[in-house]
């Protein structure tokens, strides 16, 4: 069985496909000539849907994966970019334009890129689209949106109702086969039977065959009969025949479709759905119960209201994370609902100090036993973080609070969002006018991000101003803050005097303060890099063990991550692989844990060098390529410090020599087609990952073309799947021959059964 490259959910998590399975190859068969296909129909009508069954059908023919990439919860153009790196897992810090770090990342990479929901990042979309296909051969595009996005190239493929009408088989009509199988989840038993044919035919005739609002109505069965249901929703269509004037019908019917699903709500569950809706991302109980606030409601009236709404289909829960979630056709109306209202403001500064406030709860209790939980916290909120500094800064609900919660989110923004805490971070600046405390806590978190962009000149400049500030006012534990990240700095630029004067500066503020938290612990394992970059490799040590002691000590681990990888480096200078190897894995583990994509090319590079001078080349090579993908969007292999750089060199060189050229570079390239995660599983030695890579002189795509062969198909057979040209297909046969030593096609075969998994 191929492995599947990308992020589109599981079988598991989504409910069964009904319907258009025609249109299914109709499109799959499009993204074989096109390289933008668009399905534009109105919301409700099943677009997203039918793109994953899509993208799912046609993984194999894209060596590099099948990425979907949300839009519907963005709501700055601005960060579209962002958002499609996020989704391919790039980590992105670079100083670089996210448009630069996109392009590089896919440049060469064969994918199929799906956009959901553009209708309210047209321009942005058909830019950033334009852009991927301009420097990507290899990628398709498959959007979602409720109208064309206009790029030069663009197939559209208008998706329309289900099917719900004509002679014959009830069940082989599309909407009738969706009810008929919605139903009979929502009420165990259901059956299309001669009593309730007819009526169900109604049904989904009146509601046009639009996919949502037949989910709506099938749910219902839990409360009444098909025929009531069929009443009731006459009544409501004749009282909604002006509610968007002008608009299609269609766009009409799922318009009356969610009011009618509203009008079947209590007052209370009203009320909980139009606060909810401020809500752009998935959210648990308390976060729910925090915005819907008690102003109106009891605690007890709010949850069960949100069960009410679950019940009603509504929201839905995952049973996994407890977390809610909520359709964006649902919000939005939620939205209008709210929008105007009298409690549209102080809903949104609910929402405000909920996440203001767990900023600073996750920023106050770090530095402990609890830091994987508030790492994770931080990474799962990050939409609702980002929409309220939104709502804070561009309006005056709270403006202290919206400025306290950009800096407080350090840690989310130098572990994993640096661009957008940049931007974040220097608004808060722009409200900081006057010397205070704060200010001076903001200049150095802002030196911070971009140390971590890497910007060290930028980086520098507001350290610096930071250092005048807090000699000002007396901060003794900011200064030691700047002083500690301006030392790196220096460290970075290969002037060791100067970053041994302020790391040592630092510590003994600390040590004279009582100081011993993630930031300060980070200056130590810093220090002791200093130390070995000058030659005692018995002083690094002691100060590295000394951290991870501290650390423990208060329950610290994303510190002691660094002080593992000064461990990694020792190893390696003294050529003692088990020290090196036992330290670099552990901290990728724990990095892997926090979500620190900083740190983990770290460990590789290093993982890398050890790995060549014990004689494990193949596996090197590929993490050569596998990390080159990590630094991409961070910048130089150890962010350009010069006498690493010149290790990464030699290491490649003695590589190559140990492998030859064509060796080196097919495991490197297979290297650049791994993702985040399966470089760590890779570095970290999965048996499965170890088995499957080093065995195996295939990259990606040659191991589909091998299958295929296997599978007794020819060249153009072959061509016609991966939906690529017949010469191409002709072209990896011949590669994967030379490759495996086999002038037959049938030993491909054999090859193939003696270990299927070589192929993966």
């Amino acid at each position: 069985m191929s492995r599947r490259v990308g992020n589109l959910p599981g079988s598991e998590s989504v409910t069964s496909f009904v319907g258009r399975r025609a249109m299914v190859g109709e499109i799959r068969g499009l993204l074989g000539s096109a390289r933008l296909v668009t399905l534009v129909g109105t919301g409700g009508m099943g677009k997203t849907r039918l793109a994953v069954r899509v993208a799912e059908s046609a993984h194999r023919a894209f060596a590099d994966g099948v990425w979907i990439v949300e839009l519907a919860e963005l709501r700055d153009p601005t960060l579209t970019d962002h958002a499609i790196i996020d989704a391919l897992g790039v980590p992105d810090r670079s100083a670089e334009s996210s448009r630069d770090v996109l392009v590089e990342h896919v440049r060469d990479k064969s994918l199929l890129l799906v956009l959901d929901n553009c209708e309210h990042l047209i321009d942005a979309c058909g830019e950033v689209i334009a852009a991927v296909l301009r420097a990507a051969p290899g990628v398709r595009v498959l959007a979602t949106s409720r109208e064309a996005l206009h790029v030069l190239g663009e197939h559209i493929v208008p998706v329309p109702p289900l099917s719900f009408s004509g002679h014959g088989d009830p069940l082989q009509h599309e909407a009738i086969q969706l009810f008929a199988e919605r139903a009979a989840a929502a009420v165990p038993g259901f059956t299309l039977d001669a009593d309730n044919r007819e009526a169900v035919a109604r049904l989904c005739a009146r509601l046009e065959g639009m996919p949502l609002a037949i989910e709506l109505a099938a749910v219902q069965l839990q409360a009444m009969g098909v025929d009531e249901i069929l009443d009731r929703l006459e009544d409501r269509f004749q009282a909604l025949p002006t509610v968007l004037r002008g608009a299609p019908a269609r766009q009409q019917t799922l318009r009356a479709a969610v009011e009618w699903s509203y009008a079947l709500c209590s007052p209370a569950e009203q009320t909980a759905w139009a606060r909810l809706s401020v809500l752009p991302g998935g959210f648990d109980l308390a976060t729910a119960l925090a915005v819907i606030g008690r102003d109106s409601l009891t605690t007890q009236e709010a949850t069960d209201a949100i069960t009410g709404l679950v019940s009603k289909s509504v929201l839905s829960r995952s049973a996994r994370s407890s977390r809610y979630h909520v359709l964006e056709t649902i919000r939005q109306f939620g939205r209008e609902l709210l929008r105007g209202s009298d409690a549209e403001v102080e809903v949104s500064r609910r929402h405000l100090h909920h996440f203001a406030d767990l900023a600073a709860r996750a920023r106050h209790d770090w530095s402990g036993p609890r830091q994987p939980e508030w790492a994770a916290m931080e990474r799962r909120e990050q939409v609702n973080f980002r929409e309220a500094l939104r709502f804070g800064f561009d309006t005056d609900a709270d403006r202290p609070a919206t400025v306290r919660m950009a800096v407080d989110l350090r840690h989310l923004w130098v572990m994993g969002a640096g661009r957008e805490g940049r931007e974040w971070v220097d608004r808060a600046l722009a409200e900081l006018h006057d010397d205070t405390p704060l200010r001076a806590e903001a200049l150095w978190v802002a030196g911070w991000v971009r140390q971590v962009q890497g910007d060290p000149i930028g980086s520098a400049a507001i350290l610096t101003e930071c250092i005048a500030v807090a000699e000002r006012l007396g901060e003794q534990l900011t200064r030691a803050r700047a002083e500690q990240f301006l030392g790196v700095n220096e460290l970075l630029g290969g002037h060791l005097d100067e970053a041994d004067a302020l790391l040592s500066g630092a510590q003994s503020t600390y040590r004279s303060l009582g100081v011993a938290d993630s930031e300060s612990l980070i200056g130590l394992a810093a220090h002791g890099w200093l130390r070995l970059i000058e030659g005692e490799d018995r002083e690094a040590e002691r100060i590295a063990e000394q951290c991870r002691r501290l650390s423990r000590e208060v329950g610290e681990s994303w510190a002691a991550t660094w002080a593992l990888w000064v461990l990694g480096l020792i190893g390696w200078t003294r050529s003692d692989e088990i020290l090196a190897s036992a330290a670099l894995r552990e901290a990728i583990e724990i990095k892997r844990e926090l979500g620190d994509w900083l740190g983990i090319p770290c460990c590789v590079e290093v993982l890398i060098w050890v790995l060549a001078e014990s004689g494990r080349h193949r596996r090197a090579a590929r993490l050569v390529g596998a990390n080159q993908e990590l630094w991409l969007p961070i910048g130089l292999p150890m962010f350009g410090f010069a006498d690493y750089l010149q290790a990464h060199e030699r290491c490649t060189a003695t590589l190559r020599e140990a492998l030859g050229d064509t060796r080196f570079d097919a495991e490197q390239t297979a290297g650049t087609h791994m993702s985040p995660e399966a470089t760590v599983d890779y570095a970290l030695g999965t048996p499965q990952q170890t088995r499957t890579a080093d065995s195996s002189p295939l990259t990606r795509r040659e191991g589909q073309v091998a299958r295929l062969v296997a599978d007794g198909l020819t060249n153009r057979e072959i061509a016609e799947q991966l939906i690529i040209s017949p010469r191409t297909a002709e072209a990896h046969v011949e590669n994967i021959l030379s490759k495996l030593g086999y002038t037959s096609r049938t030993k491909i075969a054999a090859y193939l059964r003696a270990d299927p998994d070589l192929a993966d």
